[in-house]
């Protein structure tokens, strides 16, 4: 019979990491903030290409900051072996 020896993650790994979890939530804030109420002086889209475009960068930026939220706080779910 093999044994296998127990692997424990280092104490650092987890915990929280907590500037992912500031960055992420700030960027899906104002990506949110500014798709419903949007500021007088920012750009808008002269065509609906434009329009497009910029509709694909909010997604990115939200699903980027939805990502880094995520790897923030999965420590928090990993069993230590």
């Amino acid at each position: 019979m093999i044994r296998r020896a127990e692997t424990r993650l280092p104490t650092q790994l987890q915990r929280p990491v907590w500037w992912r979890i500031i960055v992420g939530a700030l960027l899906i804030f104002v990506e949110v903030k500014n798709n419903i109420h949007p500021a007088a002086n920012l750009l808008k889209a002269s065509t609906p290409g434009e329009q497009l475009v910029m509709n694909f960068a909010m997604a990115t930026l939200i699903a980027i900051g939805c990502w880094l939220v995520f790897t923030g706080i999965a420590p928090f779910f990993r069993k230590a072996r």
